[in-house]
């Protein structure tokens, strides 16, 4: 299943040039960094006092820049997790996420505001709590989930001509339990991050 999740995202991401090509519209590739605002539901009821990671993304941007509808797809670096009262149970969760999406815009000369949204598929780098690696079963013994799933929604606006600079927020809305507590069916530990990403587009 995860091999098949893996080969639809590749797909996607090889199918934007060619759907670009189709619409006669070059394919644009940019750079995008921000920061990101990240927590997860539920964290009330995790260990100490649990608050939101403050974190940077940074990565490729591919898709159909101009015009009312595009395609776009990202491989970016995102930092996930909670901060804790207590620093030995801050958790850090690194992954590169792969966002592609519907994008509409008006193509207005000079400022060109946009919305988008689509599917998520996050695969994690590195997790930790506190400064020890975070074990396969994690917080009372659900199996730690490390490829995710989340929807992206997000606007922006576009300065520029052919090569443009992007100004964004995104919201990332978790789709998939991260299995961080206790497990019983009320349990569920999904990301929801907030993001803001500058970017500059060719």
């Amino acid at each position: 299943m995860k091999r098949t999740n893996h080969c639809v995202t590749l797909l996607a991401l090889m199918a934007i040039p060619t759907i670009a090509s189709a619409q006669g519209k070059p394919a644009g590739f940019g750079l995008k960094v921000g920061a990101v605002f990240a927590n997860v539901s539920n964290s009330g009821v995790l260990p100490n006092d649990m608050g939101s990671r403050t974190g940077f993304s940074a990565g490729l941007a591919l898709g159909i820049p101009g015009g009312v509808v595009g395609f776009g797809a990202e491989a970016l670096y995102v930092q996930h997790g909670l901060k804790s009262s207590a620093s030995a149970n801050s958790l850090k969760i690194d992954y590169v996420s792969i966002p592609v999406y519907l994008r509409l815009g008006i193509p207005t000369p000079g400022v060109q505001p946009y919305a988008y949204a689509g599917p998520q598929v996050s695969f994690e780098l590195r997790c930790k709590i506190g400064s020890s690696d975070c074990p396969d079963n994690t917080f009372g013994g659900g199996e730690r989930k490390k490829t995710t799933y989340a929807g992206v929604i997000g606007a922006g606006l576009r300065l520029g001509g052919k090569a443009g600079l992007t100004i964004e927020g995104r919201y990332v809305y978790g789709l998939t339990d991260l299995k961080y507590g206790t497990v019983t069916s009320s349990d569920s530990y999904k990301n929801r991050d907030l993001m803001i990403l500058a970017g500059v587009s060719f």
